[in-house]
């Protein structure tokens, strides 16, 4: 698989746990590397402006000149060219209707209009009684008739271009629905029965009470418009369910040109895309999940292993990333071996495949909710994430569960940092897993962390052991833990 470190121009940016990329030590490059190629890659990213000495062509409405409204002939006995004016419209306070405009000169329209009245009954079918609506002509007809006149164009009936009604403008010219004919029913809008309106009465909710030793980090950060705190329980619990839909069989049995250590070579690369692109941990997770679920329901070909696993990645990047890169992006870190038109093909493939679903839940958004819960320090945190990421290239967990896959983790690290006790109360309750649902999982993932290092699968060790990341890589993993 042809691959090379793709590089940009990226600003540097604060270092936390989901922006700051360290170079990784293992990869250094000479002066006449790929790399410093790469530096001279400049992928601008500029809108086509309007070419020099022309103007900007004018913003035409996206609706022409259509409107589902027949304004109704205002004044009785107009022939001709008048039966077709209509009045200019403005817009009053409540922007809830249209009224006709003053009439001017001296004299102008007078209107009264006595609103509904409604009686609402506790235990009875609200009653709306109408009355009907009178009008008096004034003396200053003719003028208003002449004001008419005025053609009312599309433009003039946009919101950003209708007058604000006077604040002393009377409550009797705001519903003048009965001036107008819809274009279904052609006739008059009048007033009809009201269905009933149920009394709402305030429903207090009745908060959970948490089990003895539980932390309510909820009502912790309730003040926190960031926590979401009154939400955030029912969030998980939601992505929880969600599990269900996104189960990932084992493919490889089913996949004649592809075999595990391809798919490992496969993760491991991304995992260096994610760091030359600095690209989100969730870009990362989403792009495995989505590279998964194609390859469980499509038989490939091998050479197009690599174009599936960038065009998750791409996909991901549209999804968690608030500046994606580019189609000619992905293409530079394929070396060409790809096309942009066999890229594009291939996303639409795998969109289709995927029914469009990119809500898949993710193991490192379920850590980072454990996490947090139980107040876990940065380090630890870093060290369980490195568990984590770990675990992308190894196969055999491609099918556990994304929550219960975190829980194990956290556990994990637990452990091998000697924690007491291991696992708490309040964990078991913010994750829903007791230590032993997730035994037989930590062991799994015991045994990958015991595994000698790879030469060829180091990406991930070379990242966590920079100081960055508090070199978690380096931490040495016990042959028995204390469970």
């Amino acid at each position: 698989m042809n691959s090379r470190p793709a590089t940009r121009g990226l600003t540097s940016r604060p270092q936390n746990e989901n922006l700051t990329r360290p170079p990784l030590p293992s990869r250094a490059h000479g002066p006449g590397t790929a790399l410093d190629k790469a530096k001279g890659l400049t992928l601008k990213r500029k809108a086509e402006g309007v070419p020099e000495g022309t103007k900007a062509p004018k913003k035409r409405s996206a609706l022409g000149e259509i409107t589902n409204a027949i304004e109704k002939k205002l004044v009785d006995g107009k022939k001709g060219g008048d039966a077709k004016k209509v009045p200019r419209l403005k817009r009053n306070r409540s922007t809830v209707s249209l009224i006709k405009a003053a009439a001017a000169g001296k004299a102008a329209t007078k209107e009264t209009v006595q609103l509904s009245s409604i009686r609402v009954k506790t235990d009875q079918v609200a009653e709306v009684q109408t009355k009907d609506i009178s009008k008096t002509a004034g003396e200053g007809s003719k003028s208003h008739g002449k004001d008419l006149a005025k053609d009312v164009s599309f433009c003039d009936l946009l919101p950003s271009s209708l007058e604000p009604v006077s604040s002393q403008e009377s409550k009797g010219s705001m519903d003048d629905s009965a001036l107008y004919i819809t274009a279904s029913e052609g006739s008059p809008l009048q007033a009809k029965a009201v269905m009933k309106m149920p009394v709402l009465e305030e429903m207090n909710e009745t908060k959970e009470e948490l089990p003895q030793g539980v932390e309510d980090f909820d009502q912790e950060m309730k003040e926190d418009p960031t926590a979401v705190a009154n939400y955030a329980n029912h969030i998980f619990k939601y992505y929880k369910e969600r599990e269900k839909k996104f189960v990932i069989e084992k493919y490889i049995e089913r996949q004649p040109d592809v075999m595990r250590s391809m798919r490992a070579i496969l993760v491991d690369w991304m995992v260096e895309v994610q760091e030359s692109f600095e690209l989100n941990h969730e870009t990362l997770y989403l792009g495995v999940k989505i590279l998964d679920l194609y390859l469980t329901r499509v038989i490939i070909k091998r050479d197009t292993l690599q174009l599936i696993g960038s065009t998750a990645l791409f996909i991901a990047c549209k999804f968690d990333e608030r500046t994606p890169p580019y189609v000619d992006d992905f293409l530079y870190i394929c070396d060409d071996a790809y096309n942009r038109k066999e890229l594009l093909a291939m996303e639409i493939k795998i969109l289709k495949e995927i029914d469009f679903d990119l809500g898949v839940p993710l193991s490192y958004r379920f850590l980072r909710r454990y996490a947090r819960c139980a107040k876990v320090g940065m380090e630890d945190l870093t060290f369980t994430r490195y568990i984590l990421e770990m675990s992308l290239m190894d196969y055999d967990l491609i099918d556990c569960s994304d929550s219960a896959l975190a829980a194990a983790a956290l556990l994990l690290s637990r452990c091998i940092k000697g924690e007491e006790p291991c696992w708490t109360p309040t964990l078991e309750h913010y994750s829903g897993y007791k230590i032993e649902d997730v035994y037989h999982l930590t062991q799994m993932l015991h045994s990958m962390m015991c595994q000698p290092p790879k030469e060829h699968l180091s990406t991930i060790r070379n990242k966590y052991s920079h100081k960055v990341f508090y070199e978690v890589a380096k931490i040495p993993i016990p042959e028995q833990l204390p469970l």
